[in-house]
């Protein structure tokens, strides 16, 4: 289950230190503390992730150095006010620190190579995806230990969402899944080195990521819910009960255009939202379509901390995810589900022999 990560109060960094039997007088206000942010909001409602309790983790340098840390992975629990850590940390007398955070602290869904890059692999299953949030802010001194450092955390991933609406009065649709398809499945996200607390949008792009993973026909990301109608000639854009958002990998693929071959069943080669649906008729309630998949062909171009909203026409019905004729043209789920007539003739009129009308009898 997805938690919300509060960041609202200082979290204690804290080391105690002693040597030659000598005791040392530390004072706590000293401690090495965090006033941590989202997206430059002193709130979280954004962030969830999968781990016990509310977590994130720290790794700090002396500045301008990458090479022996201060500290290395402490890892914050917080109790929704607080965040503390089992050992406590304190600002070295002299010199400054650069601090690199990340939550969740660990998952299944990334692979820390080193203190800045992750190897990040978003779940398939929709509702177990992590919002994987980074943060690093530089020079920060002794001075910052009254009030603690602000260290501003921001979304390194995308999230991606989906509306419907049926612009056709003869159809409705019975909708109960949505889908995302050929895509990466995978991959690795270094941050920029620059504070992120000083950081505006514009600095969001793709070169966060690379290594991304060979797009393919077999990746795709989708969820399922209960039954929802949307009925004909609903213009307005309507939010799916029950829809699951996804946070996926960032990345840029080309719209779907045609199937792999003219091969019964061959999958389509490039990007695709896809609705699972039942079309009817609106007028009867009549099946037009069985349950089933069909897509609509989009590019994506998706960057950090960006959430995109795919609002998606069910009229028409969209194609087959699949090739079902001889040729790889993308064939539509109602090219030939509507009645009509093509061709109207009328017989000729064909003569009968003349019929002689008999004689009238003689007066």
């Amino acid at each position: 289950m997805r938690k919300n990560l509060f960041f609202f109060a200082a979290a204690a960094l804290a080391l105690a230190s002693c040597s030659n039997d000598e005791t040392v007088a530390v004072n706590e206000s000293d401690a090495i503390s965090f006033r941590p942010l989202v997206e430059n909001v002193t709130r979280a409602t954004d962030v969830h992730f999968n781990v016990s309790g509310d977590q994130f983790t720290v790794t700090a340098f002396p500045q301008g150095t990458t090479v022996t840390p201060y500290f290395s992975n402490v890892v914050f629990t917080g109790d929704g006010t607080t965040f503390t850590s089992a050992t406590k940390y304190y600002w070295p007398e002299n010199g400054s620190l650069d601090f690199y955070a990340h939550s969740p602290s660990t998952s299944g869904q990334f692979t820390k190579t080193d203190y800045k890059t992750f190897v990040v692999t978003p779940s398939t299953t929709a509702a177990d995806q992590i919002d994987f949030v980074y943060a690093n802010t530089n020079g920060k001194t002794k001075e910052n230990s009254g009030t603690g450092v602000t260290i501003n955390f921001r979304h390194a991933e995308s999230k991606i969402a989906i509306k419907v609406k049926n612009t056709s009065a003869d159809l409705k649709f019975d909708v109960t899944g949505w889908k995302v398809g050929y895509l990466s499945s995978s991959g690795t996200f270094t941050y920029a080195g620059s504070n992120t607390d000083t950081q505006n949008n514009a600095l969001l792009d793709g070169s966060y990521w690379g290594s991304l993973t060979t797009a393919t026909a077999d990746t795709k990301y989708e969820n399922t819910f209960s039954s929802q109608t949307i009925a004909a000639s609903t213009t307005t854009d309507t939010q799916i009960t029950g829809s699951t958002e996804m946070i996926l990998v960032p990345q840029s693929q080309n719209a779907a255009t045609a199937y792999a071959s003219s091969d019964a069943n061959a999958k389509v080669t490039g990007s695709y939202i896809a609705v699972k649906m039942t079309i009817k008729s609106s007028a009867n309630d009549a099946i037009i379509a069985s349950e089933g998949w069909a897509i609509w062909p989009v590019a994506f171009t998706w960057v950090p901390g960006k959430k995109y909203t795919y609002i998606v026409d069910l009229a028409g019905g969209g194609y087959s995810e699949t090739n079902t004729d001889t040729d790889a043209d993308l064939d539509p789920i109602l090219g030939g589900a509507e009645i009509k007539f093509v061709t109207v003739t009328v017989d000729d009129w064909t003569n009968e022999s003349d019929i002689v009308v008999p004689a009238a009898p003689a007066p």
